[in-house]
């Protein structure tokens, strides 16, 4: 197998690197002639998203699996986690390289401070993109980004990122493709690939379950907003003023703490399960489209990706229309210091289904890669 070259692919917000004056994208290319003065080979770094060059050299360096030389470099900022094609990257990448027990490749740079990444901070981020982040070593560039370019610090800790990423790709360890939950025992009583097929197919009825009670208890939230929005006007109406609308803000927030509670749940829970089992599916995919199968377990394959692709077409509907929704609850959370709390967690919730549709999504894409789509 020929050498595969190193690359990188710096994720980031193109506005973050306007108002830091360009600084974020010359600190890719700062990075990428150090890491070649040290190891005497280039680094290619891929920068311009909207390039097709760049789309195409990300499919190709995931579908012939990292390899332990294609890193994902995200410059971790507040306009970063809004960003919702940062967030896809993160995700994607990180279901790649864990699928292959090669979980260094993605190495965040914390370039503006973040409260939930900062030393101290208490329990697990809320975010799920953030505790993807916190679980690797990630680089503090909070105080670099102010020092000068030019200075022996900031050369200094451009030098020893270069370093670490050559560090990593020397010590990389063979791609060691990771299995679903439950089906790493080694023994001779260990699930074969059918029987693995078999019980990741069972889970999909579940997951849909799960998005449509999440998509039902958002309707009703919706119609409980509604009803509140309906109630102030009547209230303005009858001269209530801000008495009456407090009023009726008590009375919404009553009315959805067992909804959001229930929602927040079910959020969490749908986001697990899917990123649980991520890598898994990421590698039984690989597995069936370079394997030679036999024809029993080609026909289990195909019945799986069916299943997938059906999944796929209810959940992007519920997503999309759930993405409007969590615009809406975005103004509406500064509204009321009452209800604050809550549209936050409604949004947070929404959050969860939005990235958990880019496994799904990534799924998809590569089922539809193999040889093994359904052509019945």
């Amino acid at each position: 197998m020929a050498k595969v070259q190193p690359a990188g692919f710096w994720s980031y917000t193109h506005r973050d690197d306007q108002l830091d004056g360009g600084r974020i994208t010359r600190l890719s290319e700062r990075i990428s002639h150090a890491f070649e003065m040290i190891t005497g080979e280039p680094l290619e770094i891929f920068l311009d998203k909207k390039a097709i060059e760049w789309g195409e050299a990300w499919r190709r360096r995931l579908d012939i699996a990292l390899t332990g030389t294609t890193f994902l470099i995200p410059v971790v900022t507040p306009k970063f986690l809004v960003s919702q094609e940062c967030r896809r990257e993160v995700i994607t990448f990180a279901g790649h390289a864990a699928s292959l027990g090669l979980e260094e490749l993605l190495l965040p740079i914390l370039y503006v401070d973040v409260p939930q990444l900062a030393e101290g901070s208490r329990g697990e981020p809320d975010d799920e993109v953030l505790e993807l982040i916190a679980r690797r070593q990630w680089v503090d560039w909070r105080d670099l980004r102010l020092e000068d370019e030019d200075s022996p610090q900031y050369r200094k800790a451009v030098h020893m990122l270069a370093l670490r990423l050559s560090e990593i790709i020397e010590s990389a360890p063979p791609p060691t493709p990771v299995q679903p939950p439950g089906t790493n025992d080694s023994t001779e009583d260990a699930p074969g690939f059918v029987e693995a097929m078999a019980e990741m197919e069972q889970a999909l009825p579940s997951w849909l379950d799960t998005i449509q009670q999440f998509a039902g208890i958002i309707t009703l939230i919706g119609e409980q907003t509604s009803w509140a929005s309906n109630e102030m006007t009547a209230s303005d109406a009858r001269g209530g003023g801000f008495a009456g609308r407090v009023r009726v803000t008590e009375e919404l927030a009553s009315r959805l703490a067992d909804p959001v509670e229930t929602v927040d749940a079910l959020g969490a829970k749908y986001w697990a399960e899917l990123a649980s089992i991520d890598p898994g599916v990421i590698s039984f995919v690989r597995q069936a489209a370079d394997g030679d199968l036999s024809v029993e377990d080609r026909n289990v394959a195909q019945d799986f990706f069916r299943a997938v692709n059906e999944l796929a077409d209810v959940t992007r509907e519920t997503t999309e229309n759930l993405r409007g929704f969590s615009d809406s609850v975005a103004g509406a959370a500064e509204g009321s210091r009452l209800l604050r709390p809550q549209f936050r967690t409604i949004q947070s919730s929404v959050q969860k289904v939005i990235d958990s549709q880019t496994i799904i999504d990534e799924w998809v894409r590569l089922i539809g890669e193999t040889d093994l789509k359904d052509n019945r």
